[in-house]
């Protein structure tokens, strides 16, 4: 799983925000860090949350501890999906920015002689 998770974070969310990026003339890298700061935050504010309700319910309800061997792997998943969720809201909002357009500069004004 984490193999997965690497190529996803270094080379797939990379590549989509660069090319979006680039399709809008925006900063490929800004982006691109953008994407994957989504990506991991995501997941840690997930694996965190999930983490402090189980302290929670362990200390007032007497949930058993240690927690249950598949729990970590839930608690995975999820933290994907949430990783997943925020990337795409992250490349959503750069595809629906328009493309900065250059325009020329206006001609000189005109000059009057006296």
């Amino acid at each position: 799983m984490l193999i997965l998770e690497l190529y996803f974070l270094f080379y797939r969310v990379p590549k989509m925000m660069t090319r979006l990026a680039r399709e809008r003339n925006r900063s490929a890298l800004a982006w691109s860090l953008l994407g994957v700061g989504a990506w991991i935050g995501a997941e840690l504010i997930v694996a965190f949350t999930l983490a402090l309700a189980y302290e929670v319910g362990a200390e007032f309800f007497e949930w058993p501890r240690p927690e249950p061997a598949g729990l970590r792997l839930v608690v995975y998943i999820l933290a994907l999906i949430a990783a997943l969720t925020s990337t795409t809201i992250v490349s959503r909002i750069l595809a629906s920015k328009s493309a900065r357009q250059v325009l020329p500069s206006p001609p000189p004004p005109p000059e009057f002689s006296a």
